[in-house]
């Protein structure tokens, strides 16, 4: 075994997908927040392999777009893409990748519709072929309903000695319950002389990788299994069905490993949290709650029920009220935000800050203990701290071509209905009057009021 245990990963995506009624090539529908072969590549990348190899085909082009644009450059920059030529099943995929694969000395193959499986299950698969050497470890699992997956044959010892197709298997072979997932890992020099030896089967003359392990075990190489304990994490996505079922299962995952470590989710059937979440104990997650991307929740908050909170960083003792919509931002804690509350990205709601319903930050930070209540929209805004916020309260940070900055001191207090032009600033202490629209600095400690003179006039009698 070389000392450098370096390795490339080869994704599978050239399926055409038809059970999925679809334009899209089947890897780039959404399983939660993103497609099924990123949710797959971001999974592997935690792996450390040198290269990541993408084998496209149907629409290859609309594939390799998605993951430009979605994939940073930590991870972008490792891909390779392989167009398959040749249609002609998952051996010949591995064939035409292999000038990509031969400068490493091990590989991992994956099928790019089936991202369902945890990175710490890989990584234990990865630990185990690096300790045991195998020339091939294959993942299998045991199913009650084994279906359309490859049955795995072992011989005496233990060992895999092939892998059948199911349309290919007679009676007693579809009685075996031990399946294979279509993940591998190989030693690269045994892999490449399989691949080489490969022959057409089946009805459509296709090239089986399967077919490579009885090759290396032909040729005295070991096939080792890397049997899951828990067999959802091998599923595969065929259709729209699939990608529901898929769904819930993720989230059902998710919700019994944030209950067993001290957070309630108080009805996991209709509470969706992506994979990435991490959330402190005692916190706790009411109904229809959507929690996204790569979010973390403090302990001891109380979180909807009901709204979307999406890339958001939310602190100890924060409460999310009913309803609220959240993106890229921050709650400190003990934190109030909603009902009917938005975040736009890059707000920043001090500890002990209140946002209330019907109420919009954006791009704004909101100093401690300031009160925003109602019905108000806060842009581009440097807020200080204790700050009342009257209800009806604009900050017109656009002027029509740049976005202006409004500062807003430590205790001030905004009328209700006040329309702050940007750029401007309110010092400390200072107020302004109900109404008023501020177009001008207000200093520390001033009362500002910027409206007509109210005139009341008599109307005159109608005369009949």
């Amino acid at each position: 075994m070389p000392k450098n245990n370096s390795f490339a990963a080869v994704v599978l995506a050239a399926g055409l997908g038809t059970r999925m009624q679809s334009d899209l090539p089947k890897v780039l529908h959404y399983l939660g927040d993103m497609s099924l072969i990123e949710r797959a590549i971001r999974k592997i990348a935690l792996l450390g392999p040198t290269k990541i190899i993408i084998v496209t085909g149907h629409h290859a082009e609309l594939v390799e777009a998605e993951l430009s644009k979605r994939l940073g450059p930590a991870i972008f920059g490792k891909i390779v893409f392989v167009r398959q030529k040749l249609l002609k099943g998952s051996g010949r995929a591995v064939q035409e990748a292999m000038p990509q694969i031969r400068a490493h000395a091990h590989v991992m193959v994956l099928c790019g519709d089936a991202p369902l499986f945890r990175v710490e299950t890989v990584k234990k698969m990865l630990g185990y072929y690096l300790k045991h050497s195998p020339d091939c470890l294959v993942m299998t699992a045991d199913l009650a309903e084994p279906g359309s997956y490859g049955r795995v044959k072992r011989n005496h010892a233990g060992d895999v000695a092939a892998i059948v197709e199911a349309a290919d298997a007679d009676t007693w072979e579809k009685n075996i319950t031990e399946v294979n997932s279509g993940t591998y890992f190989f030693r690269v020099k045994a892999l490449e002389k399989a691949v080489h030896g490969l022959k057409k089967k089946g009805s459509k003359g296709e090239f089986y990788l399967t077919d490579a392990l009885e090759n290396i075990i032909a040729a005295g190489g070991k096939t080792a299994a890397f049997k899951l304990s828990d067999p959802t994490e091998m599923t595969g996505i065929n259709s729209r069905g699939d990608l529901a079922a898929a769904y819930a299962m993720l989230n059902k995952r998710k919700a019994a490993e944030l209950m067993a470590s001290g957070v309630t989710v108080v009805d996991p059937a209709n509470t969706y949290i992506e994979e990435n979440t991490v959330i402190g104990r005692d916190t706790v997650i009411y109904p229809g709650v959507f929690i996204k991307g790569v979010s973390s929740i403090g302990r001891g908050c109380k979180i909807g029920p009901y709204g979307v909170i999406e890339d958001c960083r939310i602190d100890d003792g924060a409460v999310i009220k009913y309803s609220c919509a959240l993106e890229s931002s921050r709650v400190r804690a003990g934190a109030i935000v909603g009902p009917f509350a938005r975040l736009r990205p890059l707000s920043d709601i001090g500890p002990s800050a209140e946002i209330g319903n019907f109420a919009e930050v954006k791009k704004s930070i909101i100093g401690r203990g300031s009160k925003m209540h109602h019905h108000s929209y806060i842009g581009d805004t440097e807020m200080g701290e204790k700050v009342n916020v009257g209800a009806g309260t604009i900050t017109c940070n656009y002027d029509g071509v740049n976005k202006n900055r409004t500062v807003i001191g430590n205790g001030a207090f905004i009328g209700s209905n006040t329309n702050l032009v940007a750029p401007v600033t309110i010092g400390a202490g200072a107020y302004t009057a109900a109404g008023s629209t501020i177009t001008e600095d207000v200093p520390g400690g001033a009362l500002a009021i910027a409206r007509a003179r109210q005139v009341v006039k008599q109307l005159k009698k109608r005369t009949k």
